[in-house]
């Protein structure tokens, strides 16, 4: 009986403690906009493959980053940071000055990537 005591003892003792821990990455919902038809077709004949973006605090997770981009953070309608990503980049890190919500957005030539984030 004691031991039955002991344990339900330890295991209230123990689950009363919080565990700081860091939370996992977040998946970014991203979307595509089309804004220059290819070959005078309003869209690709083939659906195109959204990137999984992945944010965690102030860095970017890309899982299979497939073409060369540009990085833009949208404030209020004004780009507020931009940078290259090359093809098969796995993270990019955002300074750590930036705190807000912002659109994020790849962009390529005919197309861009968007989706909300907050830092």
């Amino acid at each position: 009986m004691k031991k039955i005591i002991l344990v339900f003892l330890l295991s209230v003792a123990m689950s009363s403690q919080t565990a700081v821990c860091q939370a996992d990455p977040v998946q970014v919902g991203m979307e595509c906009h089309i804004y220059d038809p290819i070959g005078g077709y309003p869209f690709p004949r083939m659906p195109i493959k959204l990137p999984e973006v992945f944010i965690d605090e102030n860095t970017l997770l890309f899982d299979d980053l497939w073409g060369n981009f540009t990085l833009q953070l949208i404030q209020n309608g004004v780009v507020i940071y931009s940078t290259a990503v090359p093809a098969g980049t796995a993270t990019v890190v955002l300074p750590s000055t930036l705190s807000g919500d912002y659109e994020l957005r790849l962009v390529t030539s005919t197309f861009y990537f968007y989706g909300y984030i907050t830092l």
